[in-house]
């Protein structure tokens, strides 16, 4: 009896010593594995300044003496940047990737362009030339820093001039779209080509009307393993053309920027503006149509028009936890260049209105380093889902100068939006009759798949 309780005092010992030693072995390995978790997974809120430095061979522009406008050398009396600014981050597939403005700002003298109107006003004897270039990057799944950079500009055109004193240069501000079944493709903004290339006279120089400015869509990425020569929509650079109808004065021209891109059903649509919420979808060819316009209460509240910033993503309800799906995007107003930026919820079906606003987002203003007055920018250019770990992932530039990644845990998101009572949901809700009669309405009134738009 002695000698069986002694042997089970020993393996009792051993079996203590064996759980010690084990127990030492899995705090090893946990704290080994959470050094090995993507930044994303540890830190469910975190803001993150991205560092370019090394991935792109163009991180700094050379200070400039002088500078080729119109094919002649010109002197530069004013320079500053590249300024990483608005950055774009989406993971596609299993990839994040990553599309980056660059900014530098400069002045050179009106007279030194060939016909451009000069001032007689008192510091307006220079034109301020705001010039961009877009980047595209590889990122590190783990850090979300960029790896490698590759500078990229799609235009084959000579850019028109506005001939005001002022004049934007090169592509600005890069919206990267998922399009499921299609690809990969950026949205961004720039001028269009003059009328007369060779000339330089104001009336030669002008925008190819009626538009001054406007986004222009291309595919990146294929989807799948080889192209499909087949599909319109990977043809090549795409200029989006959309007109209102409004009246416009004699020798006005359009500026259409800051749409937020959505997918529905396989088929791709902006939402053009947001009070009221007009809705576009876009053919192969460019040419935009309006479907939709409802009213949007929820924004008469703000300081200023509220305008575009990302793609509005698809929420699941089993993401959410709320009752239905619905889109989440993000727009912007601003006063005397204060920003201030808002996430919305928007219905996952026709007519897709736009139900609710958030309280202002908790990302980073910073001071314009070409306006001082511009005390407290900010520009949201992107909107993931991370469904692993329950987050949203924005990519936004701070000040027209610092990149950034913003992550919040859902429920922080879902804490900016006002409390719905139960029994007093929306009447736009799947359960309500008459919802479920405007939602059937407003597919019947969804193009063909092969509606493919006339020509220009």
């Amino acid at each position: 009896m002695w000698e069986h309780m002694r042997r089970a005092k020993t393996i009792s010992c051993l079996l203590l010593l064996l759980a010690h030693t084990v127990t030492a072995d899995v705090k090893q390995l946990s704290s080994a594995i959470l050094g090995e978790q993507p930044i994303w997974a540890q830190n469910r809120s975190e803001d993150i300044i991205l560092d370019f430095r090394k991935a792109d061979p163009n991180f700094r522009h050379p200070s400039l003496g002088r500078v080729t406008v119109r094919g002649k050398e010109t002197k530069v009396d004013f320079h500053i940047g590249y300024y990483h600014g608005n950055v774009a981050i989406v993971r596609y597939g299993t990839d994040f990737l990553m599309a980056v403005r660059k900014m530098h700002f400069y002045k050179t003298l009106r007279s030194s362009l060939e016909n451009y109107p000069l001032s007689t006003k008192k510091g307006e004897e220079y034109i301020s030339w705001w010039s961009s270039k877009l980047a595209v990057c590889s990122v590190d799944s783990k850090t979300l820093q960029p790896v490698a950079c590759q500078d990229y500009d799609p235009r084959t055109w000579k850019e028109c001039e506005w001939s005001k004193g002022f004049e934007g240069e090169g592509p600005e501000d890069p919206r990267l779209i998922v399009w499921p079944g299609k690809g990969l493709f950026m949205l961004f903004g720039s001028k269009p080509w003059p009328k007369d290339p060779s000339g330089t006279k104001p009336e030669q120089t002008a925008c190819e009307g009626p538009w001054a400015f406007q986004p222009w869509l291309i595919q990146l990425k294929h989807y799948g393993r080889e192209p499909d020569p087949s599909d319109p929509w990977s043809k090549g650079i795409i200029r989006m053309q959309y007109l209102s109808g409004e009246p416009m004065k004699e020798g006005e021209l359009l500026k259409e920027k800051n749409w937020n891109p959505f997918v529905y059903k396989g088929r791709l649509f902006f939402s053009q503006q947001f009070n009221p919420h007009v809705v576009i979808q876009p053919h192969p060819n460019g040419t935009c149509v309006k479907l939709f316009e409802t009213p949007s209460r929820v924004f008469r509240n703000l300081t200023s028009k509220p305008r575009g910033n990302t793609q509005a993503v698809l929420v699941p309800s089993a993401f959410s936890g709320e009752a239905r799906d619905f889109y989440l995007g993000v727009v912007h107003a601003e006063n005397n260049r204060a920003y201030q930026n808002y996430f919305y919820k928007m219905q996952a079906h026709p007519p897709f209105r736009i139900y609710a606003r958030s309280k202002p987002m908790p990302i980073i203003n910073s001071k314009h380093p070409r306006n001082p007055v511009w005390t407290d920018v900010s520009f949201p250019m992107s909107l993931d889902l991370l469904p692993e770990t329950s987050q949203v992932m924005i990519g936004y530039g701070s000040g027209d100068q610092i990149p950034r990644v913003k992550l919040m845990a859902w429920s922080e998101v879902a804490a900016l939006f006002p409390h719905i009572p139960a029994g007093n949901e929306l009447v736009y809700s799947w359960r309500n009759r008459a919802a479920r009669k405007l939602t059937a309405l407003g597919e019947s009134l969804l193009p063909g798949d092969s509606l493919s738009g006339g020509e220009l």
